[in-house]
């Protein structure tokens, strides 16, 4: 089994200081790149003695509590001690609408698009704005903070235009860009490039990673076998570190690849051509 720990060594994150640093996990269609979000998690909670804050667009806190306690960490627990903060998109959203129904909405504090609405709303600011005041009640515990996004993707699901999206990313390079101890990382769902029908949506998820990968340090893609499901693999991990410096010091080849088996509560990796360790 794959612990954290060992996902950790093969992303490299254990050896580079990611202070400062940018994660891009690229979970293309048909993967679930879920155990990356995990690793990269609880590393910074126990080698990094961190700060979390949690951009939740996808799973839950729940979700995370349930794998951290296989693990040891007691994530509600910390969110009570104020080292794991939460942003939950849908909640926001959730009582938006409930202050809409009840007639008071003070348009400047909601982040929901109205197509009927004439004025001017920066959504991407207002939501911006909520993620930056959990970051910095984060940043109270201690200044190194990691800021997590699962799955910047689905802000096109909630509503938010690519250029909101866009604007929502430039407004979040540029505040963590002030705080050389912190570190971003952010996961993407993406869909196949090669399909020969895309509707809009799929077409700006694709956007947004591909803008996103020239901003990040360390680009991470878990993607399906090109001739479908295996019994024996559930796709392959792809590590690339765009940094020169980096990848030289420690040896590394430009891009790394690898197989992942998922299994109930576990993962299992192992180098093309070893399928036998997944048995």
């Amino acid at each position: 089994m794959a612990t954290p720990m060992v996902i950790s060594n093969i992303l490299g994150i254990d050896r580079v200081n990611m202070n400062g640093k940018t994660i891009l996990i690229k979970e293309r269609h048909g993967t679930n790149a879920n155990f990356l979000v995990n690793a990269i998690l609880l590393h910074a909670l126990k080698k990094m003695d961190a700060a979390v804050c949690l951009v939740l667009c996808h799973n839950t806190l729940g979700h995370y509590h349930n794998i951290g306690m296989k693990f040891g960490y007691n994530l509600l627990n910390l969110k009570e001690k104020g080292q794991i903060t939460v942003v939950e998109p849908m909640k926001i959203i959730a009582s938006n609408i409930t202050d809409m129904y009840k007639g008071f909405t003070n348009r400047t504090e909601t982040v929901i698009p109205d197509v009927t609405f004439t004025g001017h709303v920066d959504f991407a600011h207002r939501f911006f704005v909520c993620v930056k005041e959990k970051y910095d009640e984060a940043a109270r515990f201690t200044e190194s903070v990691v800021l997590i996004i699962d799955d910047i993707n689905h802000l096109l699901n909630l509503g938010l235009s690519l250029r909101d999206t866009m604007y929502f990313i430039r407004y979040l390079r540029s505040f963590i860009s002030l705080y050389p101890l912190s570190q971003l990382c952010i996961l993407a769902h993406i869909y196949q490039e090669n399909l020969q029908t895309q509707n809009a949506q799929t077409s700006n998820a694709d956007i947004i990673a591909n803008a996103l990968k020239y901003m990040t340090h360390l680009c991470v893609t878990t993607q399906p076998f090109k001739t479908g499901h295996s019994s024996d693999a559930s796709g392959k991990l792809t590590v690339y570190w765009k940094t020169d410096s980096i990848r030289s010091k420690y040896y590394w080849l430009e891009k790394t690849t690898h197989l992942f088996k998922l299994l109930d509560w576990q993962v299992k990796i192992c180098v093309p051509g070893a399928m036998s360790i997944l048995l």
